[in-house]
């Protein structure tokens, strides 16, 4: 269970940076040109293409999110043009949706999220990884006429013993703790999707329980949402 908790966690945070790093620059550079370009026009279909794209990359994340719980994601219902509208109003029917707005702000704020989330937990690796090695490849570093002021400073002396001792303890202790780390980072970053791109469709099912007395009006995945006990 806690392989594969941790595999799932180690997945989601991977492919998050990547993603995160395209839908911004995607997204604010389609943006910023399509405020460049609205006194001409070309810059509302642009704008509408904009939202297309990062309504792309929201349903994209939508999947790793339930990949990652386990539990069908909701999705907000992006409602079509009107029947017999021309093309200006269809074309430019993505700029109405408020989950539209949403899913840019999601491409533009998840980058700074993305990295913490990512440097973190391999940060984390590199120091288990690095730590419980030293023994090996600590021999081979230049060491000049400079102690190691952390050694020193723990252990009272700079000797190759006492850097082996310290640096492959950090590695246990970071081997140890590096699941948590990698479940609070997931766990964050997950938290954070599911406020912009889920959490309108489960409200809407929340107010639609309420009003209607029952669960029978509720899309399925809202409803899985709202199930007592649905957690990450």
């Amino acid at each position: 269970m806690i392989l594969r908790r941790s595999g799932l966690d180690f997945a989601y945070i991977l492919l998050a940076l990547p993603l995160a790093v395209l839908g911004f620059v995607l997204g604010v550079s389609l943006f910023a040109a399509s405020l460049g370009t609205v006194v001409v026009f070309v810059g509302i279909p642009l704008l509408a293409l904009t939202l297309l794209v990062a309504r792309g990359f929201a349903d994209i994340e939508r999947v790793r999110l339930a990949q990652l719980t386990g539990t069908a994601t909701p999705r907000p219902r992006y409602a079509p043009a009107p029947e017999g509208a021309g093309w200006f109003r269809r074309i430019t029917t993505p700029i109405t949706q408020p989950q539209s707005w949403l899913d840019l702000l999601y491409a533009v704020l998840n980058l700074p999220i993305a990295i913490v989330t990512f440097v973190l937990p391999i940060t984390w690796w590199a120091l288990a990884a690095g730590g419980l090695t030293y023994w090996f490849w600590g021999r081979f570093l230049p060491r000049g006429d400079h102690n190691d002021v952390l050694v020193e400073t723990m252990t009272g002396a700079d000797t190759a013993g006492n850097r082996t001792i310290f640096y492959s303890l950090a590695g246990v202790g970071a081997l140890l703790t590096v699941y948590f780390v990698q479940r609070g980072c997931a766990a964050l970053h997950a938290a954070f999707a599911q406020l912009l791109l889920t959490r309108i469709v489960v409200t809407q099912g929340s107010v639609r329980y309420l009003t209607t007395g029952g669960a029978a009006a509720v899309p399925p995945v809202a409803r899985e949402a709202l199930r007592p006990g649905h957690h990450l």
